[in-house]
């Protein structure tokens, strides 16, 4: 606020806009990405922020639903515990663009593009346990704390999802 010339500081005062409309909230789309990284890292700290989130527009969210379209998103992965897709190497631009294309609310789907990659993501339990192979595209699918093993060809991947 500037009065006259002299400057004084009243702090900033942030307008927020608790519904989803044309564009989602910046509640509904944290509360959706803390979630997701939560199931990526299994840090609890991502998941108990993306619950108060929740639960503070909970009500409102319950009187009007058509209001909280993606506030309902990240309440679906919530409450359906989500399928991991890990993509390793995406040389194959078939595979990785027909998982791209496909639509897969309850999933959280990540392109691992070296082997550099890899080993630095290697401490999540996401990807524990997943190798890097040079000439060709794997797919793991995990569902239910159960991982495939790794698919190539198109076909099983769409069994597996």
């Amino acid at each position: 606020m500037v009065i006259g010339r002299e400057k004084k500081s009243v702090g900033r005062i942030i307008p927020k806009n608790n519904y989803d409309l044309s564009m989602p909230s910046g509640n509904s789309v944290a509360a959706y990405v803390l979630l997701k990284l939560y199931y990526i890292t299994q840090n609890k700290q991502f998941l108990e922020i993306a619950k108060k989130i929740i639960e503070s527009q909970a009500i409102s969210a319950a009187e009007n639903p058509f209001a909280f379209g993606y506030l309902l998103n990240a309440l679906y992965l919530y409450y359906q515990k989500p399928t991991e897709i890990t993509i390793i190497n995406g040389k194959n631009s078939e595979l990785v663009s027909y998982l791209r294309k496909k639509f897969l609310p309850e999933s959280i789907t990540v392109l691992v593009e070296s082997q550099s990659n890899l080993e630095a993501l290697s401490k999540y339990p996401f990807f524990s346990g997943k190798e890097f192979q040079n000439d060709k595209t794997t797919v793991f699918v995990c569902k239910n704390f159960s991982c495939s093993l790794p698919l190539s060809d198109l076909s099983e991947i769409e069994k597996e999802l």
